[in-house]
């Protein structure tokens, strides 16, 4: 089924035509709070996955949230999030928690079809498991008999009913075909015959909690995974097709679900972690109150739910909301992540909090007839335009599933990257890659795009700096590998990466690597933790190495330095702790250095490579956590900023002074 564009569904959605009529809610307020809430959790990050499951439903409230107020600066957030995240999903084929953030990516692709970026890598992971779907029914009272199966590769815990079906229908939106709500329809069923409770109208959390009592004898129906559930109904429903078969069943279990979240309410507005017996946990909770908040709401819009009838448990609901939120936008008295809630105060805060929050106040200010009348193709057209002439100098990376899924980083004066498994039948291993760079702004986006869309080569000079650095199968600029009876072992690409959300002056993320059986040893896997700071040459790198998640402590391993033509100039220095490589490359000097701590490095030398290069190689042991902490990077005279050998020399001397290991 092909779409027409200019009548897509959320052009319609986000300006629906209802009103509701009540003074007691403040339009005004409404959306004062949304912003103060956005923007304090855009300027605190945390630490977290740019495509795990707890950041999606913030990706969700941004984007509605920039569609009702017409504010553009919240759908640039997102922008940039799955330009960083490679519009991907997680790595996980099968485990719905992978597949939460595609609600954002095919919403924004919806309105945009030029940008098949946002729709590809995204459907061609997931049609991994649509095209292969696991057949034994899974529970989390049991292990799964099939050898290779996960209990997770089915949907047996209630909150993946948020995760995944309104990806699934919206790839149905995308590209017409049934098979996405055919697998939505028969995992969402297997769900709910588990996990459902008809008599209360709620899910348990997964098996374990059925016929599992709260300390007071009640059922156990946790507020937060309800709403999960609630809310991603929500947004399934108004994707599906009104002449789909299974929309009835849908439908009838929103109004089902909806007769218990009201009864659940609490005076002050606000649900308790566990709906049946409030008093298990007095304090209210702010995901699941959001969520249901939004549910009701959206209901309301949708004409699913009496206008007259619900409208003021959605007012209620608010205002309990706005007691959860400290003046700055800081979202508290929010369920950690784990299966069951813990303790609850104004400082418990997660992502989907505030994204829950967002997506409420955005169906309130819908419901009151004050949403922005731009349509939302515009206001994306706005945000586009407002990453794209954005040059701040910042640190930044990205997955790059268009070139082979490189992952690429950079900060105001250097760029680097490292290959993706798409690389993997070439000579491309685990080294690190170089890219020159003459400006302070970020180059990476571009340089890709002009390549990949216009055949421009980021391998020449094109005012900005270029990609002329060689590195193959070797170590490149500080990459590693193990060091077995004086030969180096090397792993391949990657297997999995994973870029973290940080400020603009930190880009961070995390790769996984897998070496081959060595000794008859199970195969080695490291996890390599990368941060570039802005204004640094260096990176700081922390690889930590682990056989089935046991640490091997004491592991031989060898960082290298690449030499790009015969003759480069070698520096050792192993009781200081860093080694650097000085060479001429098209005209400008080029200096590659690794730092170590003091008293680490077992021994410093030259040792030749198969491409006819030589590396310059550190020999190291990891500690008693099987981690290995240094920094490597490079300088080049073109950019103006190291102006010879001498001033690279003076600046890894004064680098060297401060231990990588207190970077970390």
């Amino acid at each position: 089924m092909k779409l027409i564009v200019s009548i897509c569904w959320l052009s319609f959605a986000l300006l629906l035509p209802y009103r509701v009529a009540d003074a007691r809610l403040s339009a005004n307020e409404v959306r004062a709070v949304m912003q103060r809430s956005a923007d304090w959790q855009l300027a605190n990050p945390l630490p977290i996955e740019t495509t795990d499951w707890q950041i999606a439903p913030l990706y969700d409230g941004l984007l509605r949230m920039g569609f009702a107020t017409g504010d553009a600066r919240y759908v640039a957030a997102v922008l940039r999030f799955g330009g960083q995240s490679g519009w991907s999903p997680g790595w996980d084929t099968y485990h719905a928690d992978d597949w939460a953030v595609g609600h954002a990516w095919l919403d924004l692709y919806a309105l945009d079809h030029v940008h098949a970026e946002r729709l590809d890598t995204l459907r061609s992971r997931l049609d991994k498991a649509v095209n292969h779907p696991i057949d034994e029914v899974l529970d989390r009272r049991a292990k799964p008999k099939t050898a290779g199966v996960n209990v997770t590769d089915r949907w047996t815990w209630c909150d993946a009913l948020y995760m995944a079906p309104p990806t699934l229908v919206r790839l149905y939106r995308a590209t017409g075909d049934k098979k996405y709500l055919d697998y939505l329809d028969r995992e969402y069923r297997q769900t709910y015959d588990q996990l459902y409770d008809r008599e209360a109208k709620l899910f348990y959390r997964d098996g374990n909690y059925i016929g599992r009592k709260t300390p007071h004898g009640k059922k156990t129906f946790w507020s937060r995974g309800n709403g999960w559930v609630y809310g991603g109904l929500a947004l399934l429903l108004e994707q599906l097709p009104q002449e789909h078969p299974t929309r009835a069943f849908y439908e009838q279990l929103f109004r089902e679900m909806t007769t218990a979240v009201i009864a659940a309410q609490q005076a002050d507005g606000l649900w308790r972690p566990s709906l049946a017996d409030p008093d298990q946990v007095t304090v209210g909770e702010t995901s699941g109150s959001a969520f249901f908040v939004f549910g009701l709401a959206w209901g309301v819009n949708h004409g699913l739910l009496d206008r007259a009838q619900y409208w003021p448990a959605v007012e209620r609901g608010w205002h309990g909301l706005t007691t959860r939120i400290k003046p700055d936008g800081y979202v508290g008295y929010v369920q950690r992540v784990g299966e069951a809630p813990e303790s609850l105060d104004a400082n418990s805060r997660q992502l989907y909090g505030t994204g829950a929050v967002l997506l409420a106040g955005s169906e309130i200010l819908r419901a009151l007839g004050v949403a922005s009348k731009t349509a939302p193709e515009k206001i994306l057209a706005v945000a586009q335009a407002q990453i794209d002439v954005d040059r701040t100098p910042r640190a930044y990376a990205r997955l790059v599933p268009e070139r082979a899924d490189d992952l690429a980083w950079e900060n105001d004066r250097v760029a680097f990257r490292i290959y993706g498994p798409e690389s993997r039948p070439g000579p491309e291993d685990s080294g690190i890659d170089v890219w020159f760079k003459r400006v302070a702004w970020p180059v990476v986006d571009h340089w890709y795009r002009e390549d990949h869309l216009h055949h421009v080569s980021y391998h020449e000079d094109h005012g900005e700096g270029y990609d002329g650095y060689h590195v193959g199968d070797t170590r490149g600029d500080g990459g590693l590998g193990l060091w077995r009876d004086g030969k180096l072992v090397t792993s391949d690409t990657y297997v999995r990466a994973a870029v973290l959300w940080t400020r603009p002056e930190v880009a961070e993320f995390t790769a996984d690597y897998e070496y081959p059986p060595v000794a008859g040893r199970k195969n080695i896997h490291e996890t390599r933790t990368i941060r570039l700071r802005l204004g640094e040459q260096l990176n700081e790198i922390s690889s930590r190495f682990t056989i089935d998640g046991v640490p091997l402590a004491g592991l031989d391993l060898a960082v290298g330095l690449n030499t790009q033509h015969a003759g480069a100039e070698m520096a050792f220095q192993p009781d200081a702790g860093w080694m650097s490589v000085w060479e001429t490359v098209d005209g400008n000097g080029l200096g590659t250095a690794a730092l170590f701590a003091a008293g680490t490095v077992r021994e410093m030398k030259r040792m030749p490579h198969d491409s006819g290069h030589e590396h310059a190689i550190a020999l190291v042991r990891t500690d008693q956590d099987g981690t290995i902490r240094y920094r490597a990077g490079f300088g080049w005279t073109g950019a103006g900023k190291i102006a010879n050998k001498e001033a690279w020399a003076k600046y890894i001397e004064t680098h060297s002074k401060n231990s990588p290991e207190k970077t970390h």
